[in-house]
């Protein structure tokens, strides 16, 4: 069963830089395969690893499955599955180890059918710092296909429709230094940053905004850190922005009106750390209405399509043309304490998941 599966996968600490555990679970996984006619190849990229599994011998299968295995921080307790109703609770079990739970079960279903078929899982460890070395590495090197299914977006049997870009942006600025007794004597550079972000604020919607999807850009100032001891005048001063945008917004043009304000502050400097796209699906493709007709004829659950404020690794595979479909059962609180997925509806996901990509992969 899919619960039991992914009952043993929330036990791994998976955390994404904790590689050590991250590869014991992909050689966990690989050796759940044993005796299947797949191909399996564990990869590193800078310490993070990543599992491929294609029933072709090929980097180009017509489907790729996606899943991440890494997760963020949480308290010891949270590795284990608990159980209230038909709700499963722990870390990473709806973001996303659900959905190597599924990958898995298929592979062992298919059995010795899987020559028949022509897709791949790719697994991988570090969605939840950008996936440059998971996603975006592998594709880079030429894999490769004509759609990817990543269950890491969209809500409750709902279609992820667009997803916000990110702009992350790292602001120095300087001041001079002197005796906390005499701030006359030097400049703060606290202060000079506080005024700035506060001119820069106002490039962004105000929250509250009014508006209940806050479907906008946004900036959250995520670090700041300036100052030596308390009795000096800091000199110098650091904050790190994450600002989201969608995909009727431009990065380009919201840096460029931040560096416009910069340009008033003599002694701050902007400079970029990440730049990523937003995402945008095409409701009309027919790989969409497939799986939303499979869920209907199955389940007589009526699909429907959803916004995200986050973002994932379907940017990546959109920077390679590839069409991504992303949609997931019922679950929620990702990322705290209370995280988790419907066992019942997981279920059906599975079926779901199964009859589509046997009919796409023939």
């Amino acid at each position: 069963m899919v619960s039991k599966i992914l009952e043993k996968l929330v036990t791994f600490k998976s955390l994404s830089m904790n590689h050590a555990e991250n590869k014991k679970a992909l050689n966990y996984i690989s050796s759940q395969l044993k005796g299947l006619p797949v191909y399996i190849k564990l990869f590193e990229s800078n310490s993070f690893p990543s599992l491929t599994i294609t029933t072709k011998k090929t980097k180009k299968p017509k489907l790729w499955l996606q899943g991440h295995f890494d997760v963020v921080s949480a308290p010891s307790k949270l590795f284990k599955a608990k159980y209230k109703g038909s709700k499963m609770f722990a870390r990473g079990v709806y973001d996303m180890k659900y959905a190597t739970a599924c990958y898995i079960q298929l592979l062992k279903d298919l059995g010795s059918d899987l020559p028949k078929y022509d897709f791949g899982i790719m697994i991988t460890t570090d969605e939840e710092i950008g996936g440059f070395n998971g996603v975006a590495k592998l594709l880079d090197s030429g894999y490769s296909s004509k759609l990817c299914f990543l269950p890491d977006g969209g809500e409750s049997w709902c279609f992820q429709e667009s997803s916000k870009g990110i702009l992350q942006l790292k602001v120095e600025a300087k001041g001079k230094s002197a005796h906390g007794s005499r701030p006359w004597e030097g400049e703060n550079a606290l202060e000079i940053l506080f005024s700035f972000l506060e001119e820069v604020k106002l490039l962004f919607p105000k929250e509250p905004c009014g508006d209940r999807s806050h479907y906008h850009k946004s900036i959250n100032i995520g670090k700041i850190e300036g100052g030596v001891s308390t009795n000096q005048v800091p000199a110098s001063a650091i904050a790190n922005l994450d600002i989201r945008f969608t995909p009727e917004e431009n990065s380009a043009k919201i840096f460029s009106n931040i560096k416009m304000v910069a340009k008033r502050y003599k002694n701050v400097v902007v400079n970029k750390i990440i730049d990523e796209p937003s995402t945008k699906a095409d409701k009309e493709n027919g790989y969409v209405k497939l799986f939303s007709k499979i869920v209907f004829d199955k389940f007589k659950i009526k699909t429907g399509f959803t916004k995200s404020h986050g973002s994932s690794d379907a940017r990546h595979f959109a920077k390679h043309k590839i069409p991504t479909v992303l949609i997931r059962p019922e679950g929620g609180n990702i990322h705290s304490d209370t995280e988790w997925i419907d066992i019942k509806e997981l279920n059906k996901f599975y079926e779901a998941l199964k009859e589509f990509v046997t009919q796409i992969s023939k």
